[in-house]
């Protein structure tokens, strides 16, 4: 009668564009987080408070880390199986893509 398949997310066309997206997003915080930390090293001079030198390296690592992290989720959330399964288990968390019912 009528396809009850899914329709498929735009993660799933493409998800390396999903992935490309998100970890862009993420790497865009770098100059933001270093001008903020930046801001308040100088906010903190009055006090006598010094920030070690490690901060900046640390938090970029941590930044750098975080985009690896999501981009991973995000492929992971991408593929079509897992995507077939959140349709079934957790219809919440589907994506667009819904059932022609």
């Amino acid at each position: 009668m009528g396809d009850h398949s899914p329709a498929a997310s735009s993660q799933e066309r493409n998800p390396w564009a999903a992935v490309r997206r998100t970890a862009a997003a993420v790497l865009a915080l770098i100059p933001i987080l270093n001008g903020i930390a930046a801001l308040t090293i100088e906010l903190l001079k009055p006090y006598e408070v010094y920030l070690p030198a490690w901060i900046f390296p640390a938090l970029n690592g941590v930044l750098v880390a975080t985009a690896l992290l999501a981009a991973w989720v995000t492929r992971v959330l991408a593929m079509q199986k897992v995507n077939d399964w959140l349709r079934e288990y957790l219809p919440l968390l589907a994506p667009e893509g819904k059932t022609n019912q």
